[in-house]
């Protein structure tokens, strides 16, 4: 009887590795293909003030990482060089309303 728990013990286990793993190499993908190609995506620049959108931006976005100072982003190849608040989105995300029904 006991080897029987430990059986559905070690599978339960082996499961939820499993599941969890499958999330994490989803994500793994993701970031190699924001890394390699870009992701369609809209970066919005606004006013850390006031929240105000400056700008937008649409096309393959990838992060650039090496910069110190600001944020650098490269949109369709081109460089952005800011140091204002972003918001960047991936393209045909859903947006989910807030709770308590604020928008």
């Amino acid at each position: 009887m006991s080897r029987m728990i430990n059986k559905i013990a070690l599978l339960s286990l082996l499961a939820l590795v499993a599941l969890t793993g499958c999330e994490k190499v989803t994500n793994t993908a993701k970031n190699l293909q924001s890394d390699w190609v870009g992701l369609k995506r809209v970066v919005e620049i606004r006013s850390c003030l006031d929240g105000k959108l400056l700008k937008v931006y649409q096309g393959d976005v990838r992060l650039n990482p090496e910069d110190q100072y600001g944020a650098s982003l490269l949109i369709d190849g081109k460089k952005l060089q800011t140091n204002m608040c972003y918001i960047i989105r991936e393209v045909g995300l859903q947006e989910q309303p807030l709770p308590g029904g604020e928008s």
